[in-house]
C-alpha cells in the first residue's frame, strides 16, 4: 500500500522551482496605457498605499497572464480599464533552471504568446495553446497557486469558524486530497470499461480458439501425406549428399596428390638446376683423345730418332748428344701424359660421368612424376563431371515439392495465433489491471490513503500551528486537531472555545492557522518560487504589536530560508517597520490613472 501512496503523492506533487523576475501590465484596471512595470526583489518588501488606488491590482494583473483569470472575484472583461476600454496587456518573465521565459497575455485585442530563451513557443503538446499546458510549463495550478503564492483575506471567514465539513474540504482543497475523489472515480469507470472490454475480447478468443482447432485437424491429415512424399524425397536426397561427399573426398585427395606432386617436381627441378655436366664430359673426352695422339705421336718420333737420328723438324742429322737428349726429352713427355695425365683425366671423367647419371635419373623421376600428375588431374576432372551431375541430381530432387500446399493455412494459423497471443495477453492485462484497480479503489476511498493523507497531514498541521503561535507570543495556547478536523484549544491547559478569546488573540490564532497552510504547501508540494504576495491580512482588526509580531515572523521566515525569497505586504496599515524591507512600493491614483513608485532600502 505504501508503494500506491508514493506514486499518487508523485502525482498529485511535482517538483520545480520558479523565479519570478518582472512583471509589466498596462490598461489593467486603474492603470492606463502608460502602465507600470515592477522587478521582483528577494527579502521583505511592501505595498503602501490607499484603498482604491490599485494595490491589489498587481495580484490580477499577475494571475491574469499566468492564469488567464483574476484574482479577485470579479469578471474578466472588468480587468479592462474603463477609461481606454482596450490594450490590456500583461507580461510576466521568470525563469525555470537555466531557460528564461516570457508569457504576454491580454484583452480587446486577446493575445497570448509564450517565448523560451528569446524564442516563440507556438506549441506545447497539442495543436492549440490550452491553459492546462500552460498550468503543466508552470508547475501549478490558480488554486494552489493562491495558497503558495498569494495569500489573502479577502472574503476570508476565519478557519476555527467553519464547520467541519467545510474544514475537511478547505484541507482537501488546498493540500490536493480533493484529487483523490477525482482519482477514485477515475479508477472505478475505468474497472467499469475494462470489464465490458473483457467480456468483448473472451468472446472473440473463444471464436479464435475454435478456428484454431479446425485448422489444425486439417493440416493433421494433410501432413500425413506429405510426410511420406517427403521421406523418400529425403532418402533421395541424402543418398546424393553421400553421393557428393565421395566425391569431394577422391577431388580432396586428387587435389593433395597434385599439389605434392607439383611440389616435387618443383623441388626435383630446383635441385638439379645447372647440374649437367654433359659439357664437361665432352670436353674430357677431347683432352684424353688428344692426349692419347700425342703420346702416339711421341712414340712414332721416337722409333724414327732410334733409327735415323734425324731431326723431327727440320730432318737434319742429328749428333750422337743431341739425339740422345731429344730421345730423353720425349720419352719423359710421353711418361708423363701416360701415367699422370691420363689417368687424371679418365679418373675425372669417371667422376663427372657419375654425376650425371644422377642428373639423368633425377630427369627420369621428374618425368615419371609428371606423368602420375597428369593421371590425377584427368581422374579429378572426371570426378568433378561425375560431382557436376550428381549435383544437378541433388537440385532437381531438392526442387520437388509435394503438390499438397499448406502454406496458407499454416499462414492462417499463425495469424490466428497470433491474435489469439494478443487477445489473451490483452485479457491477462485487463484482469491484472481490475486487480490493481481494485486494491486502487480500496487505497483510494476514505478509509486509505485520504486517511493516510489526513493524519501526516494534520500532524504537520498541529506542529506548524502552535510553532507560529509561539512566534506571535502565544505559547500559553495551544490547538490540537484530529482526524476529523476537530479542534481541541487550550489555554494554560485548560480547554477553551475559540470565541472565548480576544480580538487580538483571534487574529493571532487566525493567522498562525494561515500560516501554516501557506508554509504546508510550500513544503509538501515540492514546488516553489521566489515570491509572496500577502495582501489584507494586516488589515483584519489587528494592533500594532500583532503587525510588529507577524512581520517580524515574514522577516524571519525569509531569513531561515535556503532561496531567495521575497515577500510582498499589501497593506495600507504599515507604518514604520521594525525590520528592514529591501523596497517599498508606492500607488498613487492621479486623474483616475494609477502609478507606482519603487523605493530602495
Amino acid at each position: 500500500m505504501t508503494t500506491f501512496i508514493n506514486i499518487y503523492i508523485f502525482a498529485i506533487f511535482v517538483y520545480m522551482y520558479i523565479e519570478f523576475e518582472k512583471l509589466s501590465f498596462c490598461n489593467i484596471l486603474s492603470y492606463g496605457a502608460q502602465g507600470a512595470e515592477i522587478k521582483f526583489q528577494p527579502g521583505l518588501n511592501t505595498i503602501k498605499a490607499p484603498n482604491g488606488s490599485g494595490k491589489s491590482t498587481m495580484l490580477d494583473a499577475l494571475t491574469f497572464v499566468l492564469f488567464g483569470k483574476p484574482y479577485r472575484d470579479i469578471k474578466l472583461d472588468e480587468l479592462v480599464n474603463e477609461t481606454n476600454q482596450k490594450g490590456l496587456e500583461v507580461t510576466i518573465d521568470f525563469k525555470i533552471s537555466n531557460d528564461r521565459y516570457s508569457i504576454t497575455r491580454g484583452l480587446k485585442p486577446t493575445i497570448l504568446t509564450i517565448s523560451k530563451n528569446g524564442k516563440p513557443m507556438d506549441l506545447l503538446s497539442s495543436k492549440k495553446l490550452t491553459q492546462e499546458e500552460i498550468d503543466k510549463l508552470l508547475g501549478i495550478n490558480l488554486r494552489l497557486f493562491k495558497n503558495i503564492v498569494a495569500v489573502a483575506c479577502t472574503n476570508n471567514k476565519p478557519f476555527l469558524s467553519l464547520p467541519i465539513g467545510d474544514k475537511r474540504a478547505l484541507m482537501e482543497n488546498i493540500f490536493n486530497i480533493d484529487r483523490l475523489g477525482a482519482m477514485l472515480k477515475d479508477v472505478k469507470k475505468q474497472k467499469t470499461a475494462s470489464n465490458a472490454e473483457l467480456n468483448i475480447k473472451n468472446t472473440e478468443l473463444s471464436g479464435i480458439n475454435q478456428q484454431i482447432n479446425d485448422n489444425n485437424n486439417y493440416i493433421s491429415q494433410m501432413e500425413e501425406y506429405i510426410s511420406t512424399f517427403n521421406e523418400t524425397r529425403n532418402a533421395n536426397i541424402e543418398r546424393f549428399k553421400e553421393q557428393l561427399k565421395q566425391y569431394d573426398q577422391r577431388i580432396s585427395k586428387a587435389d593433395k596428390n597434385i599439389k605434392i606432386a607439383e611440389s616435387k617436381i618443383s623441388e626435383l627441378t630446383e635441385s638439379i638446376k645447372g647440374k649437367s655436366v654433359a659439357d664437361e664430359l665432352e670436353h674430357i673426352n677431347i683432352e684424353c683423345g688428344k692426349t692419347m695422339s700425342i703420346i702416339e705421336k711421341n712414340g712414332t718420333t721416337l722409333e724414327k730418332l732410334k733409327k735415323n737420328k734425324l731431326c723431327p723438324v727440320c730432318h737434319s742429322p742429328l749428333d750422337e748428344g743431341h739425339a740422345k737428349k731429344h730421345l730423353e726429352e720425349l720419352q719423359k713427355e710421353s711418361e708423363d701424359l701416360e701415367n699422370k695425365k691420363l689417368p687424371e683425366l679418365r679418373e675425372k671423367y669417371n667422376e663427372l660421368l657419375e654425376v650425371q647419371k644422377e642428373y639423368n635419373d633425377t630427369v627420369g623421376f621428374i618425368r615419371e612424376i609428371k606423368e602420375k600428375l597428369n593421371s590425377e588431374k584427368s581422374a579429378k576432372n572426371l570426378a568433378k563431371s561425375d560431382k557436376n551431375k550428381i549435383e544437378h541430381s541433388l537440385q532437381v530432387e531438392e526442387s520437388k515439392t509435394c503438390p499438397a500446399d499448406l502454406d496458407k493455412y499454416k499462414l492462417k494459423l499463425e495469424e490466428l495465433q497470433i491474435r489469439f497471443d494478443a487477445l489473451k495477453q490483452d485479457c491477462d492485462q485487463l484482469v491484472e489491471d481490475m486487480k490493481l484497480q481494485n486494491e486502487l479503489i480500496e487505497i483510494l476511498g476514505d478509509s486509505g490513503i485520504k486517511m493516510y493523507f489526513y493524519r501526516k497531514l494534520i500532524a504537520l498541521l498541529n506542529k506548524n500551528v502552535n510553532e507560529f503561535l509561539t512566534k506571535f507570543e502565544l505559547n500559553n495556547i495551544h490547538i490540537e486537531f484530529d482526524d476529523q478536523m476537530k479542534e481541541c484549544i487550550t489555554k494554560n491547559m485548560r480547554g477553551r472555545s475559540y470565541n472565548s478569546f480576544s480580538g487580538g488573540e483571534k487574529t493571532r490564532i487566525d493567522m498562525s492557522i494561515l500560516l501554516s497552510f501557506f508554509n504546508i504547501s510550500r513544503l509538501i508540494s515540492n514546488w516553489s518560487s521566489n515570491l509572496v504576495f500577502i495582501d489584507e491580512l494586516l488589515d483584519q482588526n489587528i494592533d500594532k504589536p500583532g503587525i510588529d509580531q507577524f512581520v517580524c515572523t515574514l522577516y524571519n521566515i525569509i531569513a531561515e530560508g535556503k532561496k531567495n525569497l521575497g515577500i510582498y505586504i499589501i497593506s495600507h496599515m504599515l507604518g514604520e517597520m521594525k525590520v528592514p524591507v529591501t523596497s517599498t512600493v508606492i500607488i498613487r491614483k492621479v486623474h483616475d490613472f494609477s502609478s507606482l513608485e519603487v523605493k530602495y532600502g
